[in-house]
């Protein structure tokens, strides 16, 4: 699919502001899951063990060491985000199109902003919980929601026309969607089970990683059937971009369960989410069914 550059006419050049905007939230927002994840790995969930401050005497990390520091760290990275968040409102409110304003893109980019603050309270509930897993699965599934908006946005922003289908290839499209969407759920689980906790004393799900690693990859096959069949009545090309996302993402993941779970493998397969949830979002907004009499 080919991004459209030309600006129509009567439109300013405040559609190059959010294009850079939207792309830089976008790309915070897929940060933010690898960076949530380095947190987890090293172990440095409680290096701040409360909240909003980092202890009960002092906002920022004193004396709490490497922990600390890493903790505190990815709690800074709200502050870039709500930067970018500001910034992409403000110039979706700026953008016209034949001298009037986009309504859609308004929306978008509040709903976007307005998941920032929701993300640094789960992170705090997350903190005052002690790591629990639910809460912890929660805050990733936030980020997933403000990625597949964002990808919306973006896509708006650079104009990208989606692609014509009929019925059977909207369906097939949204099936595959919700299908990686599932994928991913499961994967929270999947972590919640796993032993790398964020902390020594984080609690645990209870349920047996062996099912529900299995569950997790049955999930990642259903969602190659459907990438096929979805191909083979849209022959979108956004498809084949998740295609090569999803089977390097599956590769990742058999990886990282047969070799013990090695701490750069999962960071790997968190930065694959980010991707797949993205790619998979393309794949929603990326086709549009038109009616033929």
């Amino acid at each position: 699919m080919d991004v459209v550059t030309e600006e129509p006419v009567g439109v300013d050049s405040g559609w190059k502001t959010l294009r850079a905007w939207s792309l830089g939230s976008l790309i915070g927002n897929m940060g933010l899951i690898l960076t949530g994840a380095l947190v987890r790995l090293t172990k440095s969930g409680l290096g701040c063990p409360t909240w909003p401050k980092c202890t009960n005497e002092s906002l920022i990390p004193q004396g709490m060491g490497l922990h600390g520091a890493i903790e505190f760290g990815n709690r800074l990275l709200t502050f870039v985000l709500v930067a970018l968040a500001i910034g992409t409102f403000y110039a979706a409110l700026r953008v016209r199109d034949r001298g009037a304003p986009r309504r859609d893109l308004r929306r978008l980019a509040f709903w976007s902003a307005l998941g920032i603050p929701a993300q640094a309270i789960i992170g705090g509930i997350t903190v005052l919980t002690k790591l629990n897993p639910y809460v912890v699965a929660s805050h990733l599934l936030v980020s997933v929601a403000l990625i597949v908006v964002l990808v919306l946005l973006v896509r708006r922003a650079y104009r990208v026309p989606p692609d014509p289908t009929d019925a059977r290839g909207q369906a097939l499209a949204r099936v595959t969607f919700w299908l990686v969407m599932l994928s991913v759920v499961l994967g929270t689980l999947v972590t919640g089970s796993a032993p790398h906790s964020g902390d020594a004393d984080a609690a645990r799900t209870g349920f047996t990683l062996e099912i529900v690693a299995k569950a997790h990859a049955w999930s990642v096959w259903a969602v190659i059937i459907a990438m096929v069949a979805c191909w083979l009545v849209t022959r979108s090309r956004s498809l084949l971009w998740l295609g090569v996302a999803v089977l390097f993402q599956g590769l990742v993941g058999y990886l990282q369960y047969f070799n013990g779970l090695p701490i750069w493998i999962v960071a790997l397969h968190m930065v694959g989410v980010a991707v797949v949830t993205a790619l998979a979002a393309n794949v929603l907004w990326g086709v549009r069914r038109v009616t033929t009499r």
